[in-house]
């Protein structure tokens, strides 16, 4: 079953996500929407939300390029006080690090990394002059541990957004301004379902309450970290895994 917080919890915000084109990013996009925020979201491909157009802008954002976020700061700027930051734009992939190419380990970290720290750049210096904010960075039980072989990258970069998260606490706190990590688990998503089916079926069955996490789950989650009902949280790793990082194997009987 899936709860909500009360209609309104974000009412008057204004937000904006990254990787809002799809899987988590786009959930939250849409859960933020329905909870009262006004939203931009940014990706590099189209974005297209359950949600009334005059709700939200969709802007072309590669998060690896500094001058992109900062136009995508700017246009929720011209919206209103820029309240929420959600980084969830992220990519993964699997190489053997004796066979990794030097490109490739860049490329992720430029993305997962660097687009999340640059975008934090520019959403606080818009925050400090409104007196505060939230930010929510999107990391992984990948940063605790690994559900795969040669998810080297992919783990370094969410292990980074966990350090990045503690350590903005004491710049930003004076400023009003909280930051938290999501870490999910197994998500019904399209990094998960790019997998063989075995592959994902085998690691869903060690998950103890029996299923995968939906997006859905995850944009509670963010919503909850986003809004005052959080108003005393910052510094922390919100953990929403289903129990999978609190066993080392589920016991069938």
């Amino acid at each position: 079953m899936t709860s909500t917080l009360s209609s309104g919890a974000l009412d008057g915000q204004v937000a904006v996500v990254t990787g809002a084109a799809s899987g988590i990013g786009k959930a939250i996009a849409e859960r933020f929407i329905a909870e009262g925020a006004a939203v931009v979201g940014g990706d590099i491909q189209e974005i297209k939300l359950a949600a009334p157009a005059d709700k939200y802008a969709g802007v072309r954002c590669d998060v690896t390029d500094e001058d992109d976020l900062r136009e995508l700061i700017t246009v929720a700027e011209s919206i209103g006080p820029l309240s929420i930051l959600v980084n969830s734009a992220g990519i993964s992939i699997k190489v053997p690090i004796d066979e990794m190419p030097a490109a490739e380990w860049r490329r992720l970290l430029a993305i997962n990394l660097d687009g999340s720290a640059f975008a934090i750049k520019h959403a606080v210096r818009a925050m400090k002059i409104h007196g505060g904010g939230s930010i929510v960075n999107i990391a992984s039980i990948a940063a605790f541990s690994t559900s795969s072989r040669y998810n080297n990258v992919y783990a370094a970069s969410k292990g980074a957004i966990v350090s990045l998260t503690r350590a903005l606490v004491y710049e930003l706190s004076a400023h009003g301004i909280r930051i938290n990590a999501l870490a999910p688990g197994l998500i019904d998503a399209p990094v998960l379902r790019s997998h063989p089916d075995d592959w994902v079926a085998a690691r869903v069955s060690r998950v103890p309450l029996g299923r995968m996490g939906t997006v859905e789950d995850m944009a509670n989650v963010a919503t909850f970290l986003a809004s005052d009902q959080a108003a005393y949280v910052t510094g922390q790793t919100i953990v929403a895994d289903g129990g999978l990082t609190s066993v080392i194997y589920l016991d069938p009987d």
